[in-house]
């Protein structure tokens, strides 16, 4: 039976979302497709290729600010773009893992293009825009991999005794920072991704004054 290179993505996300990067196979997929594996490798020559569509997919569908408005200035475009990837890469279960591990796509380079111009535009030099580029998208990159890895640890731990703030109360400074951080018995990891970002925009604000 042929089958649909869209159909096989969008099962492949909604497969993901129930097991997880680790146990998602062609195997397993071709089974939910009810189809053979070489089925697969008709669109998907490996594992690795059917990611890289996934990773595609997901930023079409979810990354909603990944392009800046006509009139944005770059500040606002770099906060919100970030935002936007890290609202994304948490809509997916191990989105932040399958961001880290895939290869751009020629629609992602057209895109970045943009992203660039709009950096240029503003008095950077190029090698600068796609420093800009790429270090925010790794921040958000690594900083979605630490939520997502903590957030399945409370899932596991869920129920058992103690607390972060019993092994913090040897250690004053720290416990007094991190209740800053606090959130319902929980962390406030949207607070300390603003905290983050705030802080790189800031650098590169002034980074290009000092060039004037």
């Amino acid at each position: 039976m042929a089958i649909d290179r869209d159909r096989i993505v969008d099962e492949a996300i909604l497969l993901l979302n129930e097991v997880g990067i680790d146990k998602l196979s062609t195997r397993k997929l071709a089974e939910r497709l009810g189809v053979q594996q070489p089925a697969l490798y008709w669109h998907f020559k490996s594992k690795s290729a059917l990611l890289d569509a996934v990773n595609s997919e997901m930023l079409a569908r979810y990354h909603t600010h990944r392009l800046p408005s006509p009139g944005e200035d770059w500040v606002e475009f770099t906060l919100e773009t970030a935002r936007s990837m890290r609202r994304t890469l948490l809509t997916v279960r191990d989105g932040a893992r399958i961001a880290a591990g895939t290869r751009p796509s020629t629609t992602d380079f057209a895109d970045a293009e943009r992203q660039l111009r709009l950096y240029v535009e503003a008095g950077f030099s190029a090698e600068e825009a796609l420093h800009i580029s790429i270090s925010v998208a790794r921040y958000v990159v690594g900083y979605v991999l630490e939520e997502q890895g903590e957030r399945e640890r409370m899932e596991e731990e869920e129920g058992l005794d103690g607390g972060i703030d019993t092994e913090l109360a040897p250690f004053p400074i720290l416990a007094e920072a991190f209740r800053s951080l606090e959130k319902e018995g929980s962390i406030n990891t949207e607070a300390a991704f603003e905290r983050g970002l705030g802080y790189m925009v800031d650098g590169m604000v002034k980074s290009q004054a000092a060039k004037g």
